[in-house]
């Protein structure tokens, strides 16, 4: 089995174009999908601005699909099944795959940086990175399920419980679903810095106990009418461009622990660590998603997803179809006007919820 499909590719600054492009079969461990759902994530519009280098490859690694044929040795999944990637690629045997940390892996792939990802028509994944939907979830919520899985991993790696009181730096979607993660662990109060209104309707929709404003004096205050003791879990989901990592270890409070998971696009003068010695602070690192413990974050995210899925209706604020995939684009950096929050690339059937898809 092997065909033309069409397919996105960067081309330039700014720039998307369609092209075709040969998929074959399947091979030993791998599995052919019929893409249905592709989310435009911030690493893909910081690739179209030609702040990160643009890949060769095509892009778009938020995927959920069906399956439409197998290669040798796949049992996990069957054409028909209704699935969602995880777009590692890695060895499964150094140490870091072994301890789950596969994000680590020396040998490490991505679909969209060493393999074609999800803006086309099909793509062909390892079976190890796919995940059956639960029948509640709709392709293109489980298409959610990788920005999910980084709040996820932000969440478990700050050990959020319920006895925290969570402040989430960030309300794009990645931020958004750190709050969701925070509130599927039972944090006693989240609450969530937002830089647009129809952000922080969003927030207040998913639970958050309060929208607090992002700019730094207006925080430092409300921080303190929202949390006596200041908050014990900071999840950071803006980036060192917004300069809220040392907006982080100013408001935490003592022994509180951080996580970082926003981007790193833009260069940081100086930062002071002071406050990490005197309030006895730990600071995590959250580059992105993997295994912790017995469970992938994969498989925690649809859960969450799963636990509420109308909820996160509202996150995909704008849909589009390959052919215009440039727009799409456009769409999801104009957020002042558009009010794009989640903006994806969908084909026929991204809504249905069903086991299976024949």
């Amino acid at each position: 089995m092997s065909g033309t499909v069409r397919a996105a590719f960067f081309d330039g600054l700014s720039r998307l174009k369609l092209d075709a492009i040969e998929i074959g079969s399947p091979a030993e461990g791998e599995v052919l999908i019929d893409v249905r759902a592709s989310g435009v994530c911030g690493s893909d519009l910081h690739q179209f601005l030609g702040r990160w280098d643009q890949p060769q490859f095509v892009p778009g690694h938020e995927i959920s699909g069906v399956v439409t044929a197998i290669g040798p040795n796949v049992s996990n999944v069957q054409p028909g099944d209704r699935v969602c990637v995880e777009p590692f690629i890695y060895c499964g045997r150094c140490r870091y795959c072994q301890a789950g940390r596969y994000f680590m892996c020396p040998d490490m792939g991505f679909l969209t940086l060493t393999a074609h990802g999800g803006f086309a028509e099909q793509v062909i994944a390892p079976a190890y990175a796919l995940y059956r939907l639960p029948d509640t979830v709709s392709l293109e919520i489980g298409a959610l399920c990788e920005p999910c899985a980084v709040g996820v991993h932000a969440a478990r790696l700050a050990e959020v419980c319920p006895a925290d009181e969570v402040l989430v730096l960030g309300a794009g979607t990645i931020g958004l679903m750190a709050l969701a993660a925070a509130k599927h662990y039972g944090a006693r109060k989240v609450c969530v810095t937002a830089r647009h209104p129809h952000q922080a309707e969003i927030a207040l929709a998913l639970g958050a106990d309060a929208v607090l404003p992002p700019d730094r004096d207006a925080l430092l205050t409300e921080v303190g009418t929202h949390f006596a003791d200041g908050p014990s879990v900071i999840l950071e989901a803006v980036g060192s461009a917004g300069k809220t990592f040392q907006d982080a270890l100013d408001v935490a409070g003592k022994l509180g622990r951080i996580a970082l998971m926003g981007g790193n696009t833009g260069t940081i003068d100086s930062i002071d660590l002071a406050p990490v010695v005197m309030k006895e602070l730990v600071i995590y690192g959250s580059g992105c998603y993997s295994q912790i413990g017995t469970q992938r974050d994969f498989e925690i995210a649809l859960d969450v997803l799963a636990s509420r899925p109308a909820e996160f209706e509202a996150l995909i604020t704008h849909r589009f179809d390959l052919e215009s995939v440039q727009s799409a684009f456009e769409t999801a950096l104009d957020k002042d006007r558009s009010k794009a929050v989640k903006v994806m690339i969908i084909r026929d059937g991204g809504n249905q919820c069903n086991r299976r898809v024949s």
